[in-house]
């Protein structure tokens, strides 16, 4: 909820981002009594139908989304939380690699799922108009040679700052998905949080699963190649027969090339 003060009026008003299964995104937007009536139903993450609205064009200085419109609910309009379809959930984001994404134009949203290689500390960041910005930089690679710096603003550096932290100095294998990211510019490309992103560490797709194989293919190749015993917990110890296994849910010709360089390792 935040306070407005105009000529005409003082108020409250509180917006919140819907996304439908195309991937196609619009905000909606309450104001003063109708506010404070809807503020506590909204859930992040849950899914609602919404009706009995008005379009108007959306405040490209508030309003960062990649539609040039915006939803406003009066006492007339419904918000009714809803049960989603099975399929429509299922529905995969298309995840942009990461060179695609340093060739991409700045303000561009993209949805990207990496591997997490370093967390930043917190440094606080001085606007123009003299207010401070707790600003922290993750470093996320996708097993290749392209990486890029996410730029988490606001209690999100804190907060999904620490966790990652915490994950990846325990060693663990931490996978980052991001959806609704702008694509911006600083010393090079970048991606920029906002309001509308959101986040999951390690979530059970397969584009997930495709990033922790490789990630464990790579480990047991750089083992084998040097020799040595590697004692870093980051990746998970697994059989090849455990990995083979596994191999089922992934397309076909990842799964054999796959197949192949284990059936290698395991042979010599």
């Amino acid at each position: 909820m935040h306070q407005y003060n105009t000529t005409k009026r003082n108020g409250q008003v509180f917006s919140f981002d819907i996304v439908d299964e195309e991937g196609c995104e619009v905000r909606i937007t309450f104001f003063d009594e109708i506010e404070k009536f809807h503020y506590h139903r909204v859930e992040k993450g849950a899914w609602y139908v919404v009706s009995k609205g008005f379009v108007k064009d959306a405040n490209i200085v508030y309003n960062k989304l990649n539609n040039h419109l915006e939803i406003i609910l009066t006492e007339t309009s419904v918000l009714k939380w809803c049960v989603p379809d099975v399929a429509e959930t299922k529905k995969k984001s298309q995840f942009t690699p990461i060179n695609e994404v340093l060739a991409t134009s700045n303000n561009t949203l993209v949805d990207v799922i990496d591997v997490v290689v370093n967390i930043g500390e917190i440094s606080v960041i001085r606007r123009k108009d003299g207010s401070t910005v707790k600003k922290r930089i993750v470093k996320i690679n996708d097993m290749s040679t392209f990486t890029i710096d996410v730029n988490l603003w606001g209690p999100p550096s804190k907060q999904l700052g620490n966790d990652l932290k915490n994950m990846h100095a325990s060693g663990t294998f931490v996978i980052l998905a991001i959806q609704n990211t702008r694509v911006g510019y600083f010393n090079g490309k970048v991606i920029n949080i906002s309001t509308s992103t959101t986040f999951k560490i390690n979530p059970c797709i397969l584009e997930a699963d495709t990033l922790h194989l490789r990630g464990l293919i790579l480990s047991c190749i750089d083992l084998h190649s040097s020799g040595v015993h590697h004692s870093d917990s980051q990746y998970q110890r697994m059989t090849v027969a455990s990995i083979l296994q596994r191999l089922s849910a992934m397309p076909k010709t990842l799964e054999t090339t796959i197949t192949a360089v284990l059936r290698f390792i395991k042979e010599d």
